[in-house]
């Protein structure tokens, strides 16, 4: 009788371990540039983070080969670059730009670090990420919290 308890509780196991599973974020698609602005012209793939003097947040871009692109790990393998890593003393508004001259197709998924407090902050801080290639262009904005990592706050497809 044991036997066929363990075994009823394996079958249900998975079922019970998906209501703790996270749910993925939807994958963006990039639009023409036309309604979000004008683009560069290249074929160069750009992320930018932007962030004001609250806090010295860090952009993360992973790319297909799943290697990520930061203050860390700079520049990467597959070919991205991220520009300058902006801190507490650099002018407002802040951007950290990561580029990818020759961008691999393929899925990036971008982040967002928050590692240090600028100015005494309550609660959580703005920013936007925005994602240029060609005449394509997506952007979002988000909050994020003294101390968190938000591994995914955009994910696309080249």
């Amino acid at each position: 009788m044991t036997g066929m308890r363990l075994v009823v509780a394996l079958l249900f196991l998975p079922i019970g371990l998906g209501c703790f599973a996270r749910r993925p974020k939807p994958l963006v698609e990039l639009v023409p540039a036309t309604a979000q602005g004008p683009s560069d012209g290249t074929d160069a793939l750009r992320v930018r983070l932007r962030f004001g003097a609250e806090a010295d947040l860090d952009l993360h871009v992973t790319d297909p080969k799943q290697e990520t692109v930061y203050f860390g790990n700079n520049p990467s393998l597959g070919g991205g670059v991220l520009e300058r890593d902006l801190r507490c003393d650099d002018p407002t508004p802040r951007t950290e730009v990561v580029t990818f001259a020759e961008p691999s197709p393929g899925r990036y998924r971008v982040g967002v670090d928050f590692i240090a407090k600028c100015r005494r902050v309550r609660g959580r801080v703005p920013y936007e990420v925005e994602v240029m290639r060609g005449e394509m262009r997506r952007s979002v904005e988000g909050e994020i919290a003294f101390g968190r990592f938000q591994h995914i706050v955009l994910e696309f497809d080249l």
